[in-house]
């Protein structure tokens, strides 16, 4: 697309819809993406998310790189080395020193945390929870089925659905967070698990100080598979979550060709973010957002 190159996009979000929507536009020319993560993040299917630059300093997804930067004033220098930038400084801090002409909503928190039309001349939001013509220039429908991957110019798209069903399973494929803590496992994508099997642990950290004189006590909650098959995704070990937070998925069907390539969905949803980029290209011309940066 022409201009694409010099466009500078900021992408809320390095799980697997922000890291497929990365890609999917470094391979169409653009030079100048930035991914902004949170410092322990939360995707499970590490395997193709740009968030794992964060523990590994680079992250390469289906041919592209995704490089780490402590400093904000680095990011320039990584998209000369031709990569895509990652960062978990603050969302202001970023906004502030590196202002995007294209702002993407991909973090999926579903509910508008204070997502504004000012925070890019073009703002797209990835899924249900924000307002197209309102709270953003474009939504970006996530839901599979046909709409899946749709620009909306106005109105709400879908409210989430279940994960996908697979030989029948379908809430039994994921595997949820029961209660804060955090996540300990010595498994890994592409094991093969049977039902029942522990796969990790939660550890909770609390004190009891009229019986241990406020010395931290670990306490363990088993995290059991409810089917068997193979770890389709899981979160890293280490990280620290809240009760219903995603920490793994699993296909029945046992297949693993598919653990390091993006789903069809992601690419669906990556080629939506295109067009609404290209639908709203006339806004980089004739208007300016007022610079405005939300609280963090």
């Amino acid at each position: 697309m022409a201009g694409l190159r010099d466009i500078r996009i900021l992408i809320r979000g390095a799980g697997e819809l922000g890291s497929a929507v990365a890609t999917h536009l470094a391979r169409q020319g653009a030079e100048r993406i930035l991914l902004v993560e949170r410092p322990f993040p939360k995707a499970v299917r590490r395997n193709v998310c740009f968030s794992e630059a964060v523990f590994e300093h680079a992250k390469t997804v289906e041919g592209v790189t995704a490089r780490f930067v402590m400093l904000l004033s680095e990011i320039d220098r990584m998209h000369e080395m031709g990569d895509v930038a990652v960062t978990t400084q603050a969302l202001p801090e970023v906004l502030a020193a590196w202002p995007p002409e294209v702002y993407i909503e991909a973090a999926m928190v579903r509910s508008n945390w204070g997502l504004s039309k000012s925070l890019a001349p073009i703002v797209i939001a990835l899924g249900p929870g924000y307002q197209a013509g309102k709270d953003c220039h474009a939504v970006v429908e996530t839901t599979r089925g046909p709409r899946l991957g749709r620009v909306l110019l106005g109105g709400h798209s879908l409210t989430s659905a279940p994960p996908a069903e697979i030989m029948g399973f379908s809430q039994e494929r994921v595997i949820k967070a029961q209660r804060a803590g955090v996540f300990r496992t010595g498994h890994a994508i592409g094991d093969r698990i049977e039902q029942g099997e522990k796969i990790g642990v939660l550890v909770l950290l609390f004190e009891r100080a009229d019986l241990y004189r406020g010395v931290p006590v670990d306490c363990e909650y088993p995290v059991v598979a409810r089917i068997g098959g193979v770890l389709r995704g899981l979160l890293r070990d280490g990280v620290p979550v809240v009760a219903g937070d995603k920490l793994g998925d699993i296909d029945p069907r046992g297949y693993t060709e598919d653990l390091d390539h993006l789903s069809d969905k992601a690419a669906r949803v990556a080629e939506g973010v295109h067009e609404a980029i290209i639908l709203n290209l006339s806004r980089l011309r004739i208007g300016s957002h007022d610079g405005a940066v939300p609280a963090s």
